[in-house]
């Protein structure tokens, strides 16, 4: 489970505005399967970690930035996917 709270803190979270986008991104749009997405991305950036590497990372238990980067990138890729699936829905 993601501790928000500890994340704002490693990685200096402090306007609401850039909390709300966070937690918005972590809970709604991250994907089951964001480990295994990670890993591939990075692995493709010559980085390697493993799973639980990336599970600590976004719980706050570790801090790394590079993963924590990734981890965004994906769940903001998903979220404009989500997006376009809907106004496409809302299309028809």
């Amino acid at each position: 489970m993601t501790n928000l709270n500890k994340l704002y803190t490693i990685y200096d979270v402090q306007e609401p505005k850039e909390k709300e986008v966070l937690k918005d991104l972590l809970t709604n749009h991250l994907p089951k399967e964001y480990t295994a997405i990670v890993i591939n991305r990075l692995r493709h950036n010559d980085v390697q970690v493993d799973s639980q590497s990336v599970r600590n990372t976004k719980c706050g238990i570790s801090k790394n930035l590079v993963i924590f980067s990734t981890i965004i990138e994906i769940a903001q890729e998903y979220k404009q996917l989500s997006k376009k699936l809907k106004d496409n829905l809302n299309a028809v």
